[in-house]
């Protein structure tokens, strides 16, 4: 298994190990949702939140596939 191969994978899981503990309540989310007083609120508020891990599994995503050449 090569380094990049490695990162990619260790990038996806944490990736689902941070939005599972959003999920769970083990970690709260950056944005204070208590002036949330509607969804739209309540999604703009954790959207940081949901964005970074998002961002960490895309990235595991983009080693996994690799820089190929066409």
């Amino acid at each position: 298994m090569t380094p990049r191969r490695f990162a990619g994978v260790a990038l996806i899981a944490l990736g689902f190990l941070l939005i599972g503990l959003l999920g769970f309540g083990v970690i709260e989310p950056f944005g204070s949702t208590a002036e949330a007083r509607d969804l739209g609120g309540m999604l703009t508020a954790i959207a940081p939140s949901l964005l970074v891990p998002l961002a960490i599994f895309l990235v595991g995503v983009w080693l996994l596939k690799g820089g190929g050449r066409r």
